[in-house]
């Protein structure tokens, strides 16, 4: 059985809190304040904002810029 994974063909702002297991085909900003667990795939830069806590259980393929935020691995 295969289950469909959530695609996001640019980049996304993350901009409430969740949980997002997919592929995101650009860059990701994590907004201010947000709480997020983030796995799959990102292929562009991952930018977390101050204040902002991610789970990265996901693989970057850019790089990543904490700007005041909280980075854990999932």
């Amino acid at each position: 059985m295969s289950t469909k994974r959530p695609a996001i063909a640019g980049d996304h702002l993350f901009s409430q809190s969740g949980e997002f297991d997919g592929l995101i085909g650009g860059d990701v900003t994590v907004a201010k304040g947000v709480e997020l667990v983030l796995n799959g795939l990102v292929n562009g830069d991952l930018r977390i904002e101050s204040g902002a806590i991610v789970r990265l259980g996901a693989m970057v393929g850019g790089r990543v810029y904490n700007n005041g935020g909280t980075l854990l691995a999932a």
